[in-house]
């Protein structure tokens, strides 16, 4: 009876055990798809491009090692400065009007409304379709008899030629982006709304603020994480976009819209120098990064949580 007793604990910790390790045996083998996808599809491109920046690679043999001549190359080359300067004006132009606007909407959506969920579900129709057909779709908007002159007409001004004017070109893709991402933004900032306190506000108007004052000085501040992951996927979004300028612009006229991922295409698979392709995707996602921890510095401030 004692030695019985004696063994009762030590088994059931060893049985114990073993299911411990059945589950984990389990949840490895249901992860390995996940696992290996990441691996084959993420880790070894990744580890490949760091590789090939510091080569010189055509595609055709085998990459031959140059160090930093690919990088040092980059500071000398106008091309990629202009990509550069375009890239970012199509970003900042894409990412503040998005943001501005689809807080602006935003705002009466998250309030009680008889009609507020069918127009949240209306805005998202244009982040739903797919960025080809809605490029496809735009590419006709602007055409020189589409609805952009039309509009344009009705005000007694004269056609203009969207995609191929040095100075709209880049505005045509500006607005087409917008367009194609406020949906999103309005449905995230709408949701980061609608969870915030209520008894802060209502405290606030017991003491006399106004609207305007309660938005700048408690809805902002309340809703800043929510404002920060919109802001940088909507940032992280621009400067790796290459669709719409592709089936556009090409990056016409005269490298009006040759956005760096637009660059980057060309120099590997049109000039097939993918060792410089490389090496301008690993600047690019240095700005990235770069970009986003800035973000989260500014916009989380003092904020520990």
């Amino acid at each position: 009876m004692t030695l019985s007793l004696g063994l009762a604990p030590r088994v059931a910790r060893v049985s114990g055990q073993g299911q411990r390790w059945a589950e984990a045996r389990t949840g490895a083998l249901l992860s390995l798809p996940a696992a290996l996808y990441f691996l084959v599809f993420w880790v070894v491109p990744f580890v490949s491009a760091v590789y090939l920046s510091f080569t010189s690679y055509d595609l055709a043999g085998a990459p031959e090692w140059t160090g930093l001549d690919n990088y040092r190359r980059m500071l000398a080359d106008p091309g990629f400065w202009n990509s550069a300067r375009v890239t970012a004006v199509y970003t900042a132009g894409s990412v503040v009007p998005s943001i501005v606007l689809a807080l602006a909407i935003a705002v009466p959506l998250s309030k009680p409304g008889r009609y507020n969920a069918f127009l949240r579900a209306l805005v998202m129709i244009p982040a739903a379709m797919p960025l080809v057909a809605t490029s496809l779709t735009w590419s006709v908007i602007f055409a020189e008899d589409g609805l952009a002159n039309a509009l344009i007409g009705l005000a007694g001004a004269e056609p203009k030629p969207w995609l191929t004017d040095e100075g709209l070109a880049l505005w045509a893709l500006v607005i087409m982006t917008t367009w194609k991402h406020l949906g999103l933004f309005v449905i995230i900032l709408t949701a980061g709304l609608q969870g915030l306190p209520l008894s802060v506000f209502e405290a606030a108007g017991l003491d006399g603020a106004g609207p305007v004052r309660i938005f700048f000085r408690i809805t902002l501040p309340l809703l800043r994480r929510t404002l920060l992951f919109v802001l940088v996927i909507a940032v992280v979004g621009a400067m790796q976009s290459f669709v719409p300028a592709f089936l556009l612009t090409k990056g016409g006229p005269a490298g009006a819209t040759e956005v760096l991922p637009l660059y980057m295409w060309a120099t590997g698979f049109t000039f097939e120098r993918m060792g410089y392709a490389s090496a301008i995707a690993m600047v690019l996602l240095v700005a990235m990064l770069a970009l986003s921890i800035a973000q989260f510095r500014v916009l989380r401030g003092g904020d520990d949580g």
